[in-house]
């Protein structure tokens, strides 16, 4: 068991076109500090020594989108389709500087070897694809990032700075271009299949972004490319509801998931909340990936540069963007649209089951911050984070050649305030997480496992076919 510390502690073209025209209007010496750019080409060549350890700058921008997740909130597709906007513009742009791997969309031949540029046009890539991505999220506090980005050391010119920014706007617009509609505007409302084993909403609300198993993936064909198979392959919900094991997945929430059990330890109720930060506010389940992989590459990368960085967080987003497609495909884009423990517990009279129970009174673990239970809005199989979860794991372990990477990292939620977790290995954490989902009443083991191996095979898939 992992060991637990606790610690103090489509298009807007005609917007986004406006948006780039303005930024190429705008010098970086007017946005950066004064004293901030060097005064001599012969610094250019130094540059690249400021791109590292804390001063590596796609670092800096891969913990600001955290500040950019707690205020957006909502669903995980959203959240990683703009990470991997920011973090492939940012690759791009290095790439173009000094060659790391394959291109994603585009390569300046024009930037090789203009390392001076380096910094700023990772800041304006990120800047400029954040702006995109999340059109709606206040730019002022975009700007201010940008402004803090860009007062951090740099012993480049001026001249070499703005090539930076124009390079980096660059990037990032072929980015947005590339996904103007790519489907993530889709608000075709889901419809309800009234019957026994079937999802349905929440009184009053709207399924979680229904549609987004259709959004174009940035690696994968489609987002059915992996799609699982049924729950323990059983040919129709007829028969899944009548059988034993079926009885077996829900009895065992019934006991360790539930806000009053009696079952559950300590240290699973602690993990339960640890992994959540499903309230908006937090950093969400895909904002802890990255704050984690943050810590990893530190522990184990101390001393690497923004060409290190920019290919991990490239490959990272990617993978967790196309992971949150692939699980929204196998949630929505089937028959197979899974009601949550919540109704196959309290509802259990509606699919008659020998060795089921019924209990209408049975809530989750899982509690908003006014305490009061709650579930998801979207079908349970398979698990958000249980598969975003084997992606992480399966690119950081692909980009680093081993598993055995420990580390300790922390959370967001509410619930697990200064609580710190550590882990032997990255497949021990994303496991965690994946129990973790059970614990807090709102997964069934099936969707966990199925979950889990998506995010692996989509990891595998991501690394061996882009950068």
């Amino acid at each position: 068991m992992p060991r637990t510390t606790r610690t103090a502690s489509s298009r807007r073209a005609i917007t986004r076109r406006a948006l780039v025209a303005g930024l190429a209007l705008t010098s970086v010496a007017a946005l950066a500090p004064a004293g901030v750019a060097a005064t001599s080409d012969t610094a250019d060549t130094a540059a690249i020594s400021t791109a590292t350890g804390s001063n590596d700058h796609v670092l800096y921008w891969n913990n600001a989108i955290l500040d950019v997740f707690r205020k957006t909130g909502g669903t995980p597709g959203p959240l990683t389709r703009g990470g991997a906007m920011m973090d492939l513009a940012i690759y791009d742009a290095v790439n173009s500087i000094r060659t790391i791997g394959k291109p994603y969309l585009t390569k300046d031949a024009s930037a090789e070897g203009a390392y001076g540029s380096l910094n700023t046009a990772i800041d304006y890539a990120a800047y400029t694809s954040l702006r995109g991505a999340f059109p709606n999220y206040p730019v002022a506090d975009l700007d201010s990032k940008l402004r803090t980005a860009l007062a951090m050391p740099d012993r480049s010119t001026a001249a070499s700075r703005d090539r930076g920014r124009a390079l980096g706007t660059k990037t990032a617009q072929a980015l947005i271009d590339n996904r103007v509609n790519d489907g993530s505007a889709d608000t075709t409302p889901y419809v309800v299949t009234d019957a026994p084993g079937h999802w349905r909403p929440a009184a009053g609300t709207a399924a979680g972004a229904p549609n987004w198993g259709k959004v174009k993936p940035f690696a994968l064909t489609s987002g059915s490319q992996f799609r699982p198979g049924t729950p323990n392959g059983f040919a129709s919900a007829a028969d899944m509801l009548k059988s034993t094991e079926y009885a077996k997945q829900v009895n065992e929430i019934k006991r360790i998931g539930g806000k009053n059990s009696t079952e559950r330890t300590a240290d699973q109720t602690e993990l339960a909340h640890y992994w959540a930060n499903d309230v908006d506010g937090t950093y969400k389940p895909v904002g802890q990936q990255y704050d984690h992989a943050l810590t990893v590459f530190r522990k184990y990368r101390p001393t690497s540069d923004s060409f290190q960085s920019a290919r991990l967080f490239g490959l990272t987003s990617a993978t967790l963007a196309d992971a949150a497609i692939a699980i929204w495909d196998s949630k929505y884009g089937t028959d197979w649209d899974l009601w949550r423990p919540v109704d196959a517990i309290t509802r259990a009279g509606e699919a008659p089951n020998a060795d089921i129970v019924a209990d209408p009174a049975w809530e989750p673990l899982e509690s908003g911050v006014d305490g009061k239970s709650f579930t998801p809005n979207f079908p349970t199989y398979v698990s958000g984070h249980s598969g975003i979860a084997g992606a992480w794991a399966g690119i950081l372990r692909d980009y680093f050649g081993r598993d055995d990477l420990s580390f300790t990292g922390g959370t967001d939620d509410p619930y697990a305030k200064g609580v710190t977790r550590s882990f032997p290995t990255l497949s021990a954490a994303a496991q965690e997480k994946a129990d973790s989902r059970k614990y807090i009443g709102v997964h069934f083991e099936w969707d966990n496992a199925a979950a889990l191996d998506l995010g692996y095979r989509v990891a595998d898939q991501v690394y061996a076919n882009i950068l």
